[in-house]
């Protein structure tokens, strides 16, 4: 019992509610209580001072007494109370004990002690007294009447309790009724909620189950997503797309790697073959060897290319950062490639400020640089023209590298960083690359900060351009 989330809810939901109703229609029972004993005490407190008057009116000769005795008992019919006029004082009280208990007035042995305090100028009420004239219990208020300011005795009013007690208990058993109407109303309104609230996290839970078995799932919907609950879902289902993604590049990866591979193997080993077999003539071997060393070298560039994205994207791997001058390291990088021997006609020019400084890794930014501007040369024919531009600003650099290259496709611009992917699906991977570098470009500079993007048209040219934020001013 009580296992699920729904029956915890539900429960807990009905505890709550059924504890706060009850509570609610107590409170309103002892204030309507309160209230309407307090209303017939201040009915008595008038009918008292109308008894007053008259008697005053009586003792002055303006009526008589039985004038007295009807509006008394006029009084008494519509305050629904017997009333007694005495005439007394402090002197007398106790003589009068005999008299007062012969006369039937002794409601309880409160009656000489409530004298005394009406005596004494003090107004008394009781809420439930039992009267043996009436034999029953009543509501008593006794008050002192005066004539100049001198208090002459006392008006008693005895009132059934009865029928202020059945009024009470009819509006308790509305109250309650309504109570219970409510709460009837509320279990379904309840349920619903619960339903609906819990709804949602049994649909994560399934979720994370077919997750973690490898099926596909579907977004889940969330009852309200302004909520935590709401906001739980949406962080769930975004996990959900990001794990799929995760999943769809790890396999592409894992397709990428196990085909760039098996080309150059593939290739090894059918020359390694044929030069065992005696297929390759002795004339044609050292260049068969030349292209068994260049499908190596192309393996071990490819390998370490991996394994620099695998230390990015696990963050083992460290920037080493130093302060050096942004145009020494371009003009390095560019000599190193021997533009000149490799596509004679080919031009590489740079413009950039001298003095310009960076607090960076220089090994990255050159791994950066080397991408960017082999790919430039690659799908760039002479004669033609690479430009380096750099540009200092506040606290970075940004950095272009225009070609008048063939160009891509608006259409493939979105995915050129992505892993393993080429423009040209067509050509052989010994010259179109493996498809990581411009990602492997992208993972660093973003590893620095910083940002990157492309811009290209076809026929006409590529620019790629990034930003790498000074980390000395961030130290």
């Amino acid at each position: 019992m009580f296992k699920s989330l729904f029956s915890k809810l539900l429960v807990g939901y009905l505890i709550i509610f059924v504890l706060t109703v009850a509570a609610f229609s107590a409170a309103m029972s002892f204030i309507y209580q309160g209230f309407v004993f307090n209303e017939k005490e201040k009915a008595l407190a008038l009918g008292g001072q109308e008894v007053s008057r008259q008697i005053i009116a009586f003792k002055q000769g303006d009526i008589s007494r039985e004038e007295l005795e009807t509006s008394m008992d006029s009084v008494g019919y519509v305050m629904d109370s017997r009333i007694y006029a005495l005439e007394l004082d402090k002197d007398s009280l106790l003589q009068q004990q005999q008299q007062l208990m012969e006369d039937d007035l002794t409601a309880s042995s409160n009656l000489i002690p409530d004298l005394g305090k009406i005596i004494e100028g003090n107004t008394v009420f009781r809420k439930r007294e039992y009267s043996q004239d009436l034999d029953s219990y009543v509501v008593f208020y006794g008050m002192p009447w005066t004539i100049e300011g001198e208090i002459q005795g006392a008006i008693l009013q005895y009132s059934p309790v009865e029928k202020i007690r059945s009024g009470i208990l009819n509006m308790y058993y509305q109250i309650w009724m309504l109570a219970a109407a409510v709460t009837a109303f509320s279990v379904v309104v309840i349920y619903l909620y619960s339903a609906k609230t819990s709804k949602s996290l049994r649909a994560m839970e399934r979720a994370a189950a077919q997750l973690a078995s490898g099926e596909p799932v579907d977004d889940i919907q969330a009852f309200d997503s302004r909520d935590e609950l709401g906001r739980l879902v949406t962080a769930f289902n975004i996990m959900k797309q990001r794990l799929e993604q995760i999943e769809t590049m790890r396999r592409d990866f894992i397709a990428g790697i196990s085909h760039e591979l098996r080309t150059p193997l593939t290739s090894i080993l059918g020359f390694v073959q044929g030069i065992q077999d005696g297929l390759v003539p002795k004339n044609e071997i050292p260049g068969a060897l030349n292209i068994i060393q260049d499908e190596t070298r192309r393996m071990i560039s490819l390998t370490g290319e991996i394994l620099d994205l695998v230390k990015l994207e696990s963050g083992s791997s460290e920037l080493y950062l130093e302060r050096f001058r942004v145009f020494e390291a371009l003009a390095f990088i560019i000599g190193s490639l021997n533009v000149n021997e490799k596509k004679p006609g080919l031009t590489v020019e740079m413009i950039c400020p001298e003095d310009l400084t960076i607090w960076a890794d220089a090994d990255r930014f050159r791994q950066i640089m080397l991408n960017l501007l082999s790919n430039a040369i690659k799908y760039t024919e002479a004669p033609g023209q690479i430009m380096v531009e750099v540009e200092g600003y506040d606290h970075g650099v940004r950095i272009s590298v225009m070609d008048t290259g063939c160009g891509i496709e608006a259409a493939e611009l979105p995915f050129v960083f992505e892993r393993f992917y080429r423009t040209d699906k067509s050509r052989h991977s010994s010259t179109g690359g493996a498809g990581l570098g411009l990602n492997l470009a992208k993972a660093m500079v973003e590893q620095h900060g910083g940002t990157i993007g492309i811009e290209s048209e076809a026929g006409v040219g590529t620019k790629i351009w990034f930003t790498l934020p000074d980390l000395g001013d961030h130290a």
